[in-house]
């Protein structure tokens, strides 16, 4: 599967991209919190991608992350353990 993540201003901004979004066919999208959304699709197509980032565009979002479906998690709990082992290394040092 791949995914694009949405990230908005607000809420209101938010629900008119998903009303927006409810017009095509082809993906499913789903709400992770107040100002982000994942809208996810089977396989890569160009023309999808294209609707799903106009319509992001259009209501004041972007495109925070394209990819397969999980590596945006993966690269995000990646960074958070990279800073964690940073701060014992500097709590380990006397910092």
């Amino acid at each position: 599967m791949w995914e694009i993540r949405g990230l908005f201003g607000n809420e209101y901004a938010m629900e008119q991209a998903i009303e927006e979004l409810k017009k095509h066919k082809g993906f499913e999208w789903t709400v992770l919190d107040r100002r982000n959304l994942s809208v996810r699709f089977a396989k890569r197509d160009p023309e999808t991608e294209e609707i799903v980032k106009r319509a992001l565009e259009m209501y004041h979002g972007y495109a925070e992350h394209e990819g397969p479906l999980g590596e945006y998690d993966r690269q995000r709990r990646e960074e958070r353990e990279k800073k964690l082992r940073k701060e014992e290394k500097k709590k380990r040092e006397g910092r």
